[in-house]
Order: C-alpha cells, then sequence, then structure tokens
C-alpha cells in the first residue's frame, strides 16, 4: 500500500506494526529493562490520530527475532510499519540489543509493498538506509501525525511541540503495559530536549538536533501520574543533557541552574508516585554545577532527599587531557569535574540500607581528536587520585568514540588501549568497587537476566545497575535479594540473603569466602545441617564462619 493510499483511508482504520528498535543516545536510553519517551510518544500519537488500540500490533526489536515469520505475517497485513531506534553511543547491552541496519533493511525489503517508516534517533546519523520507504523528523511523533493523518509540523520554536508532546506522553503511557517485560521496566522520563550550549561537544550527536524544547514541570508530573496509574513503578529521569539545566535562568548569556524547578519536579513526582520503586537521574554537566555550587548543592539536596538509593549522575569529563577537551569544545575541566564529584560525594555519599543514595559516574572517551600517546596516561593519574583522595564514583565509562557525520577520530592502538582498560580495572575499578558495594552490602530486587554455565547474571532497576554474579542456576526474571561476598572490576559476586544453607548448591557453597569446591562439596552431602556448631564440625575448623554466620539461616 502506498503512502497515498494510507491517507485516503480514515485513521481509525489503519492497521499500524510498531517495532521498538530500542535506542541509545547521550541524552536518552531505550534499552530494556528501560523504555524510552520516544516510543511512548509514537504510540501516543497514533492514538491520539484516532487509531483504535486493536488497531496498532506493538513489538520489541526482540521478540520480533524470536518470533520472524509470525511478525513477517503481521507486517504484510498491516498498513505501514513503524520503527523507532536509533544507537548513537557505543555500549554494551544485558536487556536487548538494538536494531541494526542490516535488520531495517531486510525487514524493509522482506514486507514490500508494505512501507516501512523510520523514526527515531537514528535519523540524525543515517540517511538511505535501504528498504527503508520514509524518514521521519526528528521527532518521530509529531511526523507520523503528518505521514499518517496530514496533521503539519509545527513551526520551530513553537510551543505546539511540547503541547503535543505533553498529550502523546500521556496517552502513550499505555503502551508500558504491553511491553514484555512490564511491570519491571524502567520509565525513561524527558525534561528537555537538545543540549542548551550554544557551542556543542564536537563528537556529540545532541548537536545536531534543529528541534529543542523543555517540558513543563506539570506535564512531565501528569506523563508520571498516567504510567504510575497503570502499575508502572520504576522511573528514570534520563532523558535530557544535564538535568541540572533543567529550568535554568539565563545571566549574563550563562546558563545557572535553579533549584526551585528541580524540587517541584521530585516533588510533583512523589506526589502523584508515592509508592514508587526507583526514582533515578542521569547526565550532570559538572561545568553547570561548579558555576554556582551552592544553586548545585540545593538540587543535590533535593534529589537525595526524593529518589531512592543507588542513584548515578553521569559526568561527561570525556577526557583529563586539557588538549584533548579544548579540541573537541568539551566544556567541563579536570579541576572543575573533581570539584564537583567532592560536592556530590559530601552529600550523594550518605548511605541508605548499605547503599549511597547517589554518585556521579564517569565518561570517558578515546580515539578524540587531539589524543596524544600521554592521553592514556592523563586519564589513569586522574583516576588514581580520586581513589588516593577516597571519593566514590559509582562506574568509570571508558569506551571508544563513535563516527557521526564528519567527526575524523584519532586512530589509536588497540594493543595500547587493551592494556590501559585492563590497567584501570585491576587498579581503579576493583578497589572502587570494593568501596561503593562493601563485602556484606545487601542488594535487594535483583532480576535474573541471563545463565551462564553455573552463575546467574543479575541486575536491579535503575541508573547504571551493578552487575551482580550469583553462583548456581536460577530461573530467568527471578528476584533475589543478594548480599556481596566478592568483588570484579566492573560487577560483584553475591549469594542469596537470608542463605540457606540446607538449601544452597554446590556452586553456592563453593563461593563462600574460603571454602572450595571439596568442603563445599562434604557440606553438600551432609545436608540437612543442624545448625553453626555442626556446619563448624564439618569445615574441622578450617573456614572462618564467623562473619558468615549472621547471614545464615539453616531451616529446611
Amino acid at each position: 500500500m502506498s503512502l497515498m493510499s494510507i491517507r485516503a483511508k480514515k485513521p481509525a482504520t489503519l492497521k499500524i506494526l510498531l517495532i521498538d528498535g530500542y535506542l541509545d543516545e547521550p541524552s536518552c536510553l531505550g534499552v530494556p529493562p528501560y523504555i524510552s519517551p520516544h516510543i511512548r510518544y509514537a504510540y501516543g500519537a497514533l492514538l491520539n490520530l484516532g487509531i483504535e488500540p486493536d488497531n496498532i500490533t506493538y513489538a520489541t526489536i526482540d521478540q520480533i527475532r524470536l518470533a520472524q515469520d509470525a511478525y513477517l505475517d503481521v507486517a504484510r497485513s498491516a498498513d505501514a510499519v513503524v520503527i523507532i531506534a536509533g544507537a548513537t553511543v557505543p555500549g554494551r547491552y544485558l536487556g536487548g540489543r538494538p536494531i541494526s541496519t542490516r535488520e531495517i533493511t531486510e525487514l524493509g525489503l522482506a514486507i514490500q509493498p508494505t512501507p516501512l517508516i523510520l523514526g527515531g534517533p537514528i535519523v540524525l546519523c543515517q540517511e538511505g538506509i535501504p528498504g527503508v520507504s520514509l524518514t521521519c523528523g526528528e521527532i518521530a511523533a509529531i511526523s507520523l501525525q503528518e505521514i499518517l493523518g496530514d496533521r503539519p509540523v509545527p513551526d520551530i520554536g513553537s510551543d505546539e511541540w511540547t503541547q503535543r508532546i505533553a498529550q502523546f506522553a500521556i496517552l502513550g503511557a499505555e503502551l508500558t503495559g504491553h511491553h514484555p517485560s512490564f511491570p519491571y521496566i524502567v520509565c525513561e522520563l524527558e525534561t528537555f530536549r537538545g543540549c542548551p550550549r550554544q557551542e556543542n561537544c564536537a563528537f556529540c550527536s545532541e548537536g545536531r538536533k534543529r528541534i529543542r524544547y523543555q517540558r513543563q514541570v506539570t506535564d512531565v508530573v501528569a506523563e508520571v501520574e498516567a504510567l504510575a496509574r497503570l502499575g508502572n513503578r520504576y522511573y528514570r529521569l534520563g532523558c535530557q543533557s544535564d538535568l541540572f539545566l533543567y529550568g535554568a535562568s539565563l545571566r549574563d548569556g550563562q546558563l545557572y541552574p535553579e533549584p526551585r524547578v528541580i524540587r517541584d519536579l521530585y516533588q510533583g513526582i512523589r506526589q502523584v508516585a508515592p509508592d514508587l520503586e526507583v526514582l533515578h537521574m542521569d547526565n550532570a554537566n559538572p561545568a553547570s554545577i561548579m558555576r554556582d555550587p551552592k544553586a548545585a548543592e540545593a538540587i543535590i539536596e533535593t534529589i537525595c532527599r526524593y529518589n531512592t538509593p543507588g542513584d548515578v549522575a553521569a559526568f561527561g569529563l570525556e577526557s583529563a587531557d586539557p588538549v584533548v577537551l579544548a579540541a573537541n569544545r568539551v566544556e567541563t575541566s579536570p579541576e572543575e569535574t573533581l570539584q564537583a564529584i567532592r560536592l556530590m560525594n559530601q552529600i550523594g555519599g550518605r548511605r541508605q540500607d548499605g547503599i549511597p543514595r547517589l554518585l556521579p559516574g564517569l565518561n570517558l572517551l578515546h580515539g578524540l581528536i587531539g589524543e596524544r600517546p600521554e592521553t592514556m596516561e592523563l586519564n589513569f593519574r586522574y583516576l588514581q587520585g580520586l581513589l588516593d583522595e577516597n571519593l566514590l564514583v559509582r562506574r568509570i565509562n571508558i569506551r571508544q568514540v563513535l563516527t557521526l557525520g564528519g567527526y575524523k577520530p584519532t586512530r589509536i592502538s588497540a594493543h595500547r588501549f587493551q592494556g590501559y582498560k585492563d590497567k584501570v580495572n585491576e587498579e581503579i575499578n576493583k578497589p572502587m568497587l570494593r568501596k561503593v558495594f562493601p563485602t556484606g552490602t545487601v542488594l535487594t530486587d535483583v532480576h535474573i537476566e541471563e545463565v551462564k554455565g553455573q552463575i546467574s547474571f543479575g541486575r536491579q532497576l535503575g541508573s547504571y545497575p551493578i552487575l551482580v554474579g550469583i553462583p548456581g542456576e536460577e530461573p530467568l526474571g527471578k528476584i533475589l535479594n543478594t548480599r556481596v561476598i566478592d568483588h570484579g572490576y566492573r560487577s560483584v559476586t553475591a549469594l542469596p540473603t537470608p542463605f540457606y544453607v540446607n538449601q544452597a548448591s554446590v556452586a553456592q557453597l563453593a563461593a563462600l569466602p574460603g571454602m572450595g569446591r571439596k568442603r563445599a562439596t562434604k557440606l553438600f552431602l551432609a545436608q540437612p545441617i543442624r545448625d553453626a556448631y555442626h556446619m563448624e564440625q564439618l569445615l574441622e575448623g578450617q573456614v572462618d564462619l564467623s562473619t558468615l554466620l549472621p547471614w545464615f539461616d539453616f531451616s529446611i
């Protein structure tokens, strides 16, 4: 069916296959367990056109991979297939894999003559993908209404952008109930679009956005109210380039944080979703924080009052090399970032149930224009200084820059880069994890996402959750409370808590500090073990259980 034929039909009669191809950009994450606002806006826009909910089939790209033939039949019988996608930053994912351009092309060619409409951040970076019938503008939800319903696109700068998005956000909340992981999904929330800086970082896709807007606090709160009413309990204020500049005021050509706006936002969310399980954030510019430290301190206090523990504010330092920062127009400096880390540690480092309320994360990019042989050493020394000062950083993300548009990265030695990452892992990441999640820390509600061999891997829902390796084979989707017993470079090893000794597998017993497989097998064969004294007898005093016994439960 042609696009002209679609417009000739009444919207209520249109049949649409809406595919969540996932997205990951500097200001937004939509890979499971996250669901992006963009896919929700698109669904809301379709409903707003008058398309019946029963005529919209929603599927994630992972669902389509698992049942390709069935979804091809759905696609061929639809009036149009819409894909929302775009991974514009490098990433490794556990909960899902973003759609590739090859998959887009194969799907588009396989469903002809059904038109394939492509939207999302991918349209900012890739053009002319074979198999695509029509590419949306920057805001797919708005474009879809023009394509399918002949509703005009607003002028740039018009308030109509946010007014329509406010409607789409509330209507689109219904989509979450169709997600295969519902209710265990994190709803990414958008506060504003585009980087507010007049001069953007050279490598970043945010600078390619022409449509920029800021949503009203009341609109974001109303969206959360709609999501909460449908049973959503997990939220992240992650869809913006710098949360500290939401509602910022312009003075002397500079944007300054406004604590009142952030307070109204967090208070409003808590009022309409009082039983939420997670409220986290993402993205903060250290330069914005240090432009007005008192205002930033008030904002951090607000966040820590209303958020849930384990929150992370990602700092985009990108490099500790001033030559690289200048060549790439990065606004912050190593010194400003260090001051912002200190401030966030001072307030956000307070622990609740053993977990810090809010810690900074640190992004480091390599292959940037201007990178020198000494850049890696400068970065390492910077990270070492954080450890020496006993400052906590939740996670250090070291990646190589993606080529976007005309950006020409610097070639770096793969061997040197791997050696540098290995050194950071061994000398920085592992000691840092021991500080952030000391042995004995309880991590609640860990969702099992993958099983490899005799180890189950899971994460909590939230912002940059730590990967938890649990000895033993647990069912996918199971939710466990766990206690940390060991640390890796980017993950921790934990055991279920309370630890039921007489239900434990050999793999779980062997993971106990100082135990080993031989002693674990002896304990396993001796089950049921009556009590701590009986266990110590079996081990013949060869393992110190004094720190572990409070975690044990000997019931059968």
